[in-house]
């Protein structure tokens, strides 16, 4: 199997993290859609779409998280396999600076030059994406401040630009490659997954129910089928509402 790469059509039609394209779709059906356009536009079996979302952390809702979906559509059997992959290792962040001082603080902090940064607001006449030096920056910023009070600077989240994110994709494409050596037990299908758990674990100490997984459903996207398959282990008293209130 040979990789074709597809660079006859531009994706930012999908949306941008500018802003100056609005996704129109959830992450999950663009990755769905990308893939299903590379196998239209490459004329093969298997198509791969990426998609990637910034917002709060899963855990404390407070901090920056980064979301990034990987999905392979079989074009002959007409299923997708998808993979996720989530990390809060990220330099997701804006601000509006009143001066140069400010501006370095925030470059230092979004590890700029190494990941680009975008100056100004979709529609602005200064906007520019892609911006990786730094004295054309700090001049740029220095002839706008003489005019402006604040002027506007993010970080450029295009994966290409950011190393970061980089990371976080190629732990989904690890996640993608383990669910495509996972084969379904009655159509013998890619992408044998965990798609869904039942809570209810019972304490180690007081045997009641806890909010932890105990069972994990897999599922075959291609058939359906699904097999249930318990968790063996029980839950600690850590983890009781009962015995850890």
């Amino acid at each position: 199997m040979c990789i074709e790469s597809i660079s006859s059509y531009d994706t930012d039609h999908f949306g941008t993290f500018s802003r100056d394209v609005a996704r129109t779709g959830s992450a999950h059906d663009t990755a769905l859609s990308k893939a299903k356009l590379a196998c239209a536009l490459g004329g093969v079996r298997y198509g791969l779409g990426s998609e990637g979302s910034f917002g709060r952390d899963p855990h404390l809702g407070w901090m920056p998280w980064d979301y990034e979906i990987l999905c392979l559509w079989d074009a002959e059997l007409q299923y997708p396999v998808f993979a996720l992959a989530g990390s809060g290792a990220t330099n997701y962040a804006q601000v509006e600076v009143d001066s140069l001082e400010g501006a370095e603080i925030f470059m230092q902090r979004a590890r700029f030059p190494e990941h680009a940064l975008i100056l100004g607001r979709p529609g602005e006449a200064w906007f520019r994406k892609g911006i990786r030096e730094r004295d054309w920056l700090l001049a740029q910023l220095d002839w706008l401040l003489a005019r402006e009070p604040k002027i506007w600077l993010e970080t450029d989240m295009r994966a290409h630009l950011n190393p970061l994110r980089q990371t976080v994709i190629r732990d989904a494409a690890g996640q993608l490659a383990k669910r495509l050596s996972s084969h379904c037990p009655s159509c013998q299908a890619c992408g044998f997954a965990v798609a869904r758990s039942e809570p209810g674990l019972l304490c180690v100490d007081c045997g009641l129910s806890t909010p932890l997984a105990a069972a994990h459903i897999w599922v075959c996207p291609a058939c359906q089928h699904e097999e249930r398959h318990p968790v063996t282990q029980l839950a600690s008293a850590g983890q009781c509402e009962l015995c850890n209130p």
